[in-house]
């Protein structure tokens, strides 16, 4: 056979016609079980794949989920599609993953070519600088979208992310419990309300020990390895007597151990270090990463279920979901106790 097969070469083979192969492909229409097993398997024996865009034009309906991320080479939004993209698979969907590398622009032209391929709805975890109106299409187009990780506001969609209020401030209130009270803030885009939330929680543990929070070491910048990096090694130069750092996330935190130990200081030991996110490599890192755990397979569950919800009945208030974190604390703050099993 030439070409790709198609359902009237699969009636041809099997002498059925072409509406009672369609049905027996679908699952639909009166076929009973064995005519629809000797189909499928004609079918797979002669390489059918179903067309989804013409599937799509006959029933209306589209069986792609897209997820428009603001940097998938962080682990964390690993962690998070792995339970998105599962829960979207046992509900019959694949899903499409697009990288906007943080820009607004190209997170617009992502979401466009996405609802030109017919998406049934979107997961965002929004570029910088996002604003509501940034979604106006979706809205327009009726289509179904959850915000995760950081919350622009939009009162119109569903949003589910961690505390970061919570989360700041169990970090600093971990290294002032390890006598820790002159430490760095390493990381984080200052317009965003995840990097203000964290700020504002360990300005609060700061404020609730009577002490303040030195701005100078407050160190704003986009989260990745290489800033991670670079920042502490300026305060390595720059700032001696200072020898704790909380890292914006874990990402930020592997760079600055790559800069401790080219400066020579032990983790743990000279130095302490404690990030956000709680992703595996941080438990593989030497010394183990004392992190807090942001629980990013329960937001990518969690979003699943609210897209797939609004899919289903597009009624009711939006839903805007917080997940309460937890400290992990492992050998990578000097004097503080640590966690079993952690």
């Amino acid at each position: 056979m030439r070409g790709k097969p198609n359902i009237k070469d699969i009636a041809k083979a099997t002498g059925l016609s072409t509406a009672a192969v369609s049905y027996a492909l679908t699952g639909r229409g009166r076929v009973s079980a064995e005519t629809q097993e000797i189909v499928r398997k004609v079918a797979e024996e002669m390489g059918f794949i179903r067309d989804s865009a013409a599937v799509r034009l006959r029933t209306g309906q589209s069986r792609l989920l897209g997820a428009v991320l603001h940097d998938t080479s962080n682990p964390f939004f690993a962690e998070l599609l792995s339970d998105f993209e599962a829960r979207a698979y046992e509900a019959g969907y694949l899903t499409i993953v697009a990288n906007t590398h943080d820009e607004s622009a190209r997170q617009a032209a992502l979401i466009d070519a996405l609802l030109s391929q017919g998406v049934a709805g979107l997961l965002i975890s929004p570029a910088n600088c996002t604003t509501p109106e940034d979604f106006a299409v979706l809205r327009t187009r009726a289509t179904p979208y959850v915000i995760a990780v950081r919350d622009v506001e939009d009162l119109q969609a569903d949003y589910v992310g961690a505390d970061d209020r919570r989360a700041g401030y169990l970090a600093a209130s971990h290294l002032f419990e390890a006598g820790l009270e002159r430490f760095a803030v390493v990381g984080g885009l200052d317009h965003t309300r995840t990097w203000q939330d964290r700020l504002d929680g360990i300005k609060a543990a700061v404020a609730e020990r009577g002490a303040e929070l030195d701005e100078a070491l407050v160190f704003r910048c986009a989260p990745t390895r290489e800033n991670g990096t670079e920042i502490v090694n300026r305060i390595i130069r720059d700032f001696p007597e200072c020898h704790a750092a909380i890292c914006f996330n874990d990402y930020i935190a592997l760079g600055a151990y790559a800069a401790l130990h080219g400066s020579g200081r032990r983790v743990g030991e000279d130095f302490s270090i404690i990030g956000i996110d709680n992703v595996p490599l941080g438990q593989s890192l030497l010394p183990p990463l004392t992190t807090v755990e942001l629980y990013p397979r329960g937001i990518g569950g969690r979003a699943a279920r609210l897209l797939l919800d609004r899919m289903q009945d597009g009624r009711g208030e939006p839903d805007h979901s917080l997940i309460e974190p937890r400290l992990v604390a492992r050998q990578s703050v000097a004097g503080a106790p640590k966690s079993r099993g952690a």
